[in-house]
């Protein structure tokens, strides 16, 4: 009975001193074996192998092995480094131009974009826009026959250039005149019925209309003169014309005789033009032919008033006599009537 209780607490114990065995038991490491290359001790010496100095350790780098080992002689071989890599070029600044806010003024007396319109301009320096309107007074001198008059000119005149209509209209622009009214005192012919020969002095009321079909720019000359109209740069323009009104005697129980007329004109920086018409009025007989010109021969510094000289030969074929007309007639503005300090420009080639 004893002997059955010994053999499992023997087996126990055994079993406990394993454990415990395993626990506190640990293997010391190697000693490193000593390398074949150390030196062996001298013949006759006392001092045991064992007391010979160890052989130094192993070194351990983390660089690759080419640079690490070396031959006797041999300089290490050299590692190409790799270049830095290279940035894109930066694009250049975007430089912002901004448009004015307002249209820049032409040059005086230039007429641009004129091949073939001028795209909302005009040669009315004082203005500078599409429309105006001036003031015509000055002295006419009327032959008609045997009968010379001799009276003032006083008129108001609106102008509008079809520029800007021009450029809107497209391919439509051909249609589109330049368009002049004027209400004006001036001889004008009498009633030729019965004895009624002659001019007098009289009220007519008429409208231009001119299509500027085909234009010309000149801009050789290089000097310029603040008095001559026409010392700049010039532009020609070429087309049909058509124009109409009425003319009123101051005779007592006259009354209104109509006139029409239409042919070409030839314009030179839109103020001086020379053209050549047919038609007809109600109170002068036969199909009549007309010769107008206009022509400025002095203006201002600043370009506001201007010195015109104007022209008319009326001419019809039979028995009947022509109709000879000249005027010299000073143009200005409407403002400048009631600027005192400004009339110093109506004498010519005053500073």
């Amino acid at each position: 009975m004893k002997e059955s209780r010994i053999i499992p607490l023997i087996a126990l114990l055994l079993l406990i001193g394993i454990m415990a065995f395993s626990l506190v038991y640990r293997p010391s490491a190697p000693t490193p074996t000593p390398s074949a290359t150390a030196a062996a001790p001298a013949a006759g010496s006392s001092t045991p192998a064992a007391a010979a100095a160890p052989a130094a350790p192993p070194v351990i780098s983390n660089l690759p092995p080419a640079a690490t080992t070396t031959k006797a002689g041999v300089a290490p071989e050299k590692i190409q480094e790799t270049p830095a890599p290279t940035l894109p070029a930066s694009r250049p600044a975007t430089k912002i131009v901004e448009m004015p806010a307002t249209s820049p003024t032409p040059p005086k007396n230039f007429y641009p974009g004129g091949i073939p319109f001028c795209g909302g301009c005009d040669n009315d320096t004082a203005t500078n826009q599409n429309y105006y309107f001036r003031f015509r007074a000055g002295y006419q001198h009327s032959s008609f026959g045997a009968d010379n008059n001799d009276t003032f000119w006083l008129s108001a005149k609106f102008t509008a250039h079809g520029d800007q209509w021009r450029r809107d209209a497209g391919k439509n622009a051909w249609l589109v005149p330049d368009i002049s009214a004027e209400i004006s005192h001036q001889d004008v012919p009498k009633d030729q019925t019965g004895k009624n020969t002659g001019t007098t002095d009289g009220l007519r009321a008429g409208a231009d209309f001119f299509w500027p079909w085909f234009n010309w720019a000149m801009n050789s000359r290089s000097h310029s003169n603040n008095y001559c109209p026409f010392s700049g740069p010039l532009a020609v323009a070429l087309g049909p014309t058509a124009n109409g009104g009425f003319d009123q005697l101051f005779n007592a129980g006259s009354a209104p005789s109509a006139f029409y007329h239409g042919g070409a004109r030839l314009t030179l920086d839109r103020d001086a033009f020379l053209e050549y018409t047919v038609g007809g009025a109600q109170d002068l007989p036969g199909t009549r032919q007309q010769l107008a010109a206009e022509l400025p021969l002095y203006q201002s510094r600043d370009g506001r008033v201007r010195y015109i000289v104007r022209g008319l030969w009326d001419h019809v074929g039979g028995n009947h006599p022509d109709l000879l007309q000249g005027a010299l007639l000073v143009e200005m503005p409407f403002d400048l009537l009631v600027k005192p300090s400004q009339w110093g420009d109506l004498v010519p080639f005053v500073k």
